[in-house]
C-alpha cells in the first residue's frame, strides 16, 4: 500500500519538472525514495537543533503561553461580576463566587514536560520556513531558474502568514475561547481547576492549527501549480469554497459562537478570494510561456466534454419511471420478435405439457379395471 502511495507521490513529482533537459532525466523509484529520506532527514535535524536552542528559554516561553490564560481569566471575571450586578437573581446565592488560580500539576514531571512540549512548539514556528523550503524542494524539483528566484519571497510570504494566523490566534481568538469555557463552567457549577498540562496542549494546538489554517493560499498556489485547481474551477466553486470553509473552522474552533466561527471563517474566505486572482494571473503567464501545454489542455478538456455529454437536464425527474416502464417494454417486444415462427414459444410449450399430462386419479377413488374379454358373462 505504501509503494504505491509513494509511487503516485513520485510520478506527481515527476510531472511538476517542467525543465527537463539533457542533464534532468526520469528517475526510478529508489532515488525517489532517497530523495523522500533526504528531506525528512533535514526536517528532523532542523527540528532537533532548533528544539536544543528553545528550550533554553522555556520559562519565558512558558509564561508566554500562559498570558491569554490570564486574559482569559480576566476577561471572565469581569464578564460575570457584571452579569450577576445586572441580575442578581440569576446566580444561586449558596454558590461561591467565581475564582481562577494559575493552572496546576499533578504529576512530578508534568511541569518539565510541559516545557519540552512549548519548546517544540516554538522550535516549529521558527524553524518553519526552513521546513516550507525543505518541502517544496522535494514537491517542485524542476523549477526554472527565474521561478526559483520567486521561491525566496514565497517562502516569506508563507511565513508571513504563519506568524499572522498565529498571532491572529494568540490576541483574539485564544483568550476569548478560554473565557468563553470559564463562564459556561461557572454557569453550570463547574469550579475552574485546570492542569498546566491539558492547558499547554489545548493552547499549543489552537495556535498551530490556526498558524496553518493561514497557509491556506501556500496550499492552493501548489495545487494550482500541479494542474490539480485552475482559475476556472476555483471561480465556479465559490459556494463550495464558502461551505467547506465554514464547516472546516466550526470543526477546530472549540467554541460554540458564531462570532468565534466567524473570527476564523472571514479571514480564510478573503484568503481565499485572494488565491482566485493569484491563479488568474498564474494561468495568464503559464498560458504565454507554455501555449503548447494549454492547446492540448483545452483539446482534451473538449474530447471528454463531447463524449461524456451532461445527462442531467433541468427537467430530469428522478422519480419519473415512464422511462424505464418504456425500456421494459422494449425488451419484451424484442424478445418476442426474435423467436422462430415454426417454434413454439416457451409459453405454449408449457401449457402443451400441462394438457397432455394424464389426470391422477383421486385417493379416494378406486381405480377401475380394464374389462377382460374371457368375461364369463359374455361367454356363450
Amino acid at each position: 500500500m505504501w509503494q504505491g502511495l509513494l509511487s503516485k507521490v513520485f510520478k506527481v513529482r515527476e510531472k511538476v519538472a517542467l525543465n527537463l533537459g539533457k542533464s534532468d532525466e526520469e528517475k526510478p523509484f529508489l532515488d525517489h525514495l532517497d530523495d523522500l529520506r533526504s528531506m525528512l532527514v533535514r526536517m528532523a535535524m532542523t527540528l532537533l537543533i532548533s528544539t536544543l536552542v528553545t528550550f533554553g528559554f522555556n520559562q519565558r516561553l512558558t509564561d508566554f503561553v500562559q498570558q491569554p490564560y490570564v486574559w482569559g481569566m480576566t476577561s471572565a471575571d469581569a464578564a460575570i461580576k457584571e452579569a450577576i450586578k445586572a441580575d442578581p437573581a440569576s446566580v444561586d446565592p449558596a454558590r461561591p463566587a467565581f475564582s481562577w488560580k494559575m493552572p496546576g500539576t499533578i504529576t512530578p514531571q508534568e511541569g518539565f514536560m510541559a516545557s519540552v512540549n512549548v519548546s517544540l512548539v516554538a522550535a516549529v514556528i521558527c524553524s518553519f520556513p526552513f521546513l516550507l523550503f525543505f518541502l517544496l524542494q522535494f514537491i517542485l524539483p524542476g523549477l526554472r531558474d527565474a521561478e526559483k528566484k520567486v521561491l525566496f519571497p514565497g517562502l516569506i510570504i508563507g511565513f508571513g502568514l504563519f506568524l499572522t494566523g498565529i498571532g491572529f490566534s494568540y490576541y483574539m481568538v485564544l483568550p476569548r475561547a478560554l473565557s468563553f469555557f470559564a463562564e459556561w463552567n461557572f454557569g453550570h457549577g463547574f469550579e475552574n481547576t485546570w492542569m498546566l498540562g491539558d492547558y499547554i496542549t489545548f493552547a499549543t494546538r489552537f495556535i498551530l492549527i490556526f498558524g496553518v489554517s493561514f497557509e491556506l493560499p501556500v496550499v492552493i498556489m501548489a495545487l494550482v501549480k500541479l494542474d490539480f485547481l485552475s482559475y476556472k474551477v476555483m471561480k465556479s466553486t465559490r459556494k463550495h469554497a464558502i461551505i467547506g470553509i465554514a464547516i472546516f473552522s466550526a470543526v477546530i474552533t472549540p467554541t460554540q459562537d458564531v462570532l468565534t466561527l466567524m473570527l476564523l471563517a472571514g479571514p480564510l474566505y478573503f484568503l481565499y478570494e485572494i488565491c482566485i486572482w493569484l491563479a488568474y494571473f498564474m494561468e495568464k503567464k503559464d498560458r504565454q510561456s507554455y501555449p503548447e501545454y494549454y492547446a492540448e489542455k483545452e483539446q482534451d478538456e473538449a474530447a471528454l466534454e463531447k463524449e461524456s455529454p451532461d445527462d442531467w437536464e433541468n427537467d430530469y425527474n428522478p422519480w419519473d419511471q415512464s422511462e424505464d416502464n418504456r425500456e421494459e417494454d422494449e425488451d419484451y417486444k424484442r424478445s418476442k420478435s426474435t423467436e422462430t415462427p415454426g417454434e413454439p414459444s416457451a409459453e405454449a410449450e408449457r401449457s402443451e405439457a400441462s394438457t397432455a399430462e394424464p389426470a391422477k386419479p383421486s385417493e379416494d377413488e378406486a381405480p377401475t379395471e380394464p374389462k377382460s374379454d374371457t368375461d364369463p358373462k359374455n361367454t356363450d
